[in-house]
């Protein structure tokens, strides 16, 4: 029993990349919804300059994409099923409510899946 509980000691713990790559989307849309600008952008529904500045704040080893819809509605991948049968796809959501003088709640989505 000894060497037994020797040998799993030994063992290296396993880590869970699914719980980091949960938390680094987080921290990436707190950056994102905290910024002025890029609130503004999702508030009209445009993802160009969301999509620019989280390309700057991703890994190079994830490939991502961004959705906006209305609070309410199912906010699905943009990008077809088949391009990503085989990948593990991570969501994460944040709501965006209004800026200093506009009230349109929005939802960006960011998917994010491994190269």
């Amino acid at each position: 029993i000894g060497s037994v509980l020797v040998i799993m000691s030994r063992k290296a713990p396993e880590t869970n990349v699914s719980d980091e790559i949960y938390i680094r989307q987080r921290q990436i849309l707190d950056i994102i919804s905290k910024n002025d600008s890029l609130r503004d952008d999702i508030i009209i529904g445009s993802n160009i300059e969301v999509n620019k500045a989280i390309s700057k704040l991703v890994p190079n080893s994830w490939n991502f994409t961004t959705n906006i819809c209305d609070i309410n509605l199912n906010c699905p991948n943009p990008i077809s099923a088949d391009k990503i049968i085989d990948k593990d796809v991570y969501a994460t959501e944040v709501l965006v409510t209004s800026n200093l003088t506009y009230y349109n709640p929005k939802k960006l989505r960011f998917f994010v899946w491994m190269k």
